[in-house]
């Protein structure tokens, strides 16, 4: 029995090892490509350059005119632009009447180094003016996308005068913190989301005797602005924008002296040619 048994047991053991080796043999087939560290050929799709004269083909570093997009200008130039802005009054106001109030918009920046740069902006209506000046730091995140956060300091002053009958003036100081987005869509075309913050740092009116001073920093309201910048012939660009304020108090109303203490929203049309 024992000389017949050994074999046979010997048999089934071998058999039992080949069939195990098999096994491992093809999981090891299985799992060779996953444990592989040789190169393999790339399925995804490698996204090719767009030609230089696409478009939509951007050029890294490439400053391209506009106001609002958060570039700086090149260290040492100036960038400037001259348009209008329409402000529509809230019905809270002025009741049934809607007026569109027009102002002339004037815009100079200057570039100081490759990241910073000085703003400043003249909005006038003859009767009354704003006159600000700021500081900007921008730099762009990627080819198109850029970002930038400043702080605008504004002083306000309007005069109404008429003989025998009215006789005001008044004037005041405003800080805008702000923080721009800007996306450049092609070479020539881009768009900007700004947010700011309305702060008043100070505010007196006078009617005939009567004097109203506040000089403390209170918050005011927010605005937000969508601007798109584009060619409009030649090599001509032009800005055009919607700006929407939500606040308690706006310059260009002033000689209303309304009573309301809460916020108005305050829609602003902007047009500037890009000079």
């Amino acid at each position: 029995m024992i000389f017949y048994g050994l074999p046979i047991r010997l048999t089934t053991l071998l058999t039992i090892w080949l069939l195990a080796a098999g096994l491992s043999a093809q999981g090891q087939r299985r799992l060779a490509p996953a444990d592989s560290t040789a190169p393999r050929p790339s399925t995804r799709r490698v996204r090719q350059p767009l030609p230089a004269d696409h478009p939509r083909a951007i050029e890294p570093g490439v400053r391209r005119p506009g106001i609002y997009f958060p570039q700086a200008p090149i260290p040492g130039r100036w960038r400037k632009s001259i348009g209008v802005v329409f402000t529509t009054t809230p019905p809270e106001l002025t009741e049934e009447i809607r007026v569109n109030v027009p102002a002339i918009d004037f815009n100079l920046q200057r570039g100081i180094s490759k990241n910073w740069f000085i703003t400043g902006r003249i909005l006038t209506q003859v009767v009354q003016s704003n006159v600000g000046v700021g500081v900007r730091y921008a730099r762009p995140l990627t080819d198109r996308l850029f970002i930038s956060a400043g702080d605008d300091m504004h002083i306000w002053f309007g005069a109404l005068q008429i003989k025998d009958v009215f006789n005001s003036q008044a004037y005041g100081l405003q800080n805008f913190p702000n923080v721009s987005v800007g996306y450049r869509f092609t070479r020539d075309v881009q768009m900007t989301l700004k947010g700011e913050a309305i702060l008043d740092a100070y505010y007196k009116s006078q009617v005939g005797n009567l004097t109203i001073e506040r000089n403390a920093i209170r918050y005011n309201g927010l605005a937000v602005t969508v601007a798109i910048e584009q060619p409009l012939y030649d090599k001509k660009h032009v800005t055009l924008g919607l700006r929407a304020a939500y606040s308690n108090f706006n310059w260009q109303l002033w000689s209303l002296y309304d009573t309301f203490d809460r916020n108005l929203f305050y829609p602003q049309l902007i047009f500037g040619f890009i000079l």
